[in-house]
């Protein structure tokens, strides 16, 4: 899982002032991330991973509204080698 010291590198944020957001972001990203794989989330986590959590975080970050359409596809391109096929 991506810490939140993590979360705030990656976003460039210096204050706490979103830190309890950034917790729901993480596990937010953490869901999509096993909702697309259908996997839970693996030990260690893979940089792949780390980097399509951060891309999401990123996003709802900056679109709270939900004004944009949809997550960058570059989250999907980074996590399918790991997406279990199910019948």
């Amino acid at each position: 899982m991506l810490t939140l010291d993590e979360v705030k590198q990656y976003l460039r944020l210096d204050t706490d002032a979103e830190d309890e957001y950034l917790n729901i972001l993480i596990l937010l990203s953490a869901e999509i991330c096993e909702n697309f794989t259908r996997m839970p989330l693996p030990e260690p986590l893979p940089k792949s991973y780390k980097q399509a959590m951060l891309i999401c975080i990123g996003y709802f970050f900056e679109h709270r509204d939900g004004t944009k359409e949809g997550l960058p596809k570059v989250i999907y391109t980074l996590l399918q080698p790991y997406r279990r096929a199910v019948f």
